[in-house]
């Protein structure tokens, strides 16, 4: 098990770029995960941006030090069944995995999957963009493909209870967590770290 650094921040231009700026630095010197609400220029495949406003979404990049190349093999790819299996697994929810970058809800792109190689430290960076909630105001170029997850925070809290009744002696926050050591009835967490919280 990789055990990351975490930071959390209100907004960003890009994660992504934030932890290559801090490497460069050298303030990176351990595995490290970058979490925001909101970002400003996100960056989505093939030189695109990803839209990412504020307070519908949930966007992170994770960096790790790899001491073997083996470790890229697929890489892609296996960030996004390990990002299937936990919807599925926590909210009871399936989505439909478009090879290789992209996840879809009800045939819309809800989450975005972007790797980048940094050779020179061997470091790799894995940016993740997931569009939580509802959002009226998607841009037109992206408008027939963009989608959402939960209507609203009270919607996936909900979608959340019903599945846990599928789980026998599993109806409290605790044993769920011990579970899957990465949920919180307040919102999603990585290595006990909230990633969202709801507004207080």
């Amino acid at each position: 098990m990789i055990n990351f650094q975490f930071e959390k921040l209100d907004s960003i231009d890009s994660t992504n770029d934030y932890l290559v700026r801090e490497l460069e630095k050298g303030n990176i010197i351990k595995d490290k995960i970058v979490v925001t609400k909101h970002q400003t220029n996100g960056h989505g495949s093939k030189g695109r941006s990803f839209a990412s406003p504020k307070d519908v979404g949930i966007y992170f990049s994770m960096l790790h030090f790899y001491k073997d190349k083996k470790e890229l093999e697929f890489i892609t790819q296996k960030v996004a069944v390990a990002i299937y299996k936990t919807f599925k697994e926590i909210f009871g929810i399936e989505f439909a995995i478009k090879w290789v970058n992209d996840l879809y809800y009800h045939d819309k792109k809800v989450c975005g999957i972007l790797c980048r190689n940094l050779i020179k430290y061997n470091a790799v960076i894995i940016g993740v963009g997931i569009d939580l909630f509802r959002n009226d105001n998607i841009p037109d170029d992206i408008k027939d493909i963009a989608g959402y997850i939960f209507e609203d925070k009270e919607d996936l809290i909900k979608t959340l209870d019903n599945n846990t009744k599928l789980y026998k002696d599993s109806c409290t926050v605790k044993n769920i967590k011990e579970d899957f050591k990465s949920l919180k009835i307040e919102g999603i967490v990585i290595n006990d770290q909230e990633l969202w919280e709801p507004d207080q």
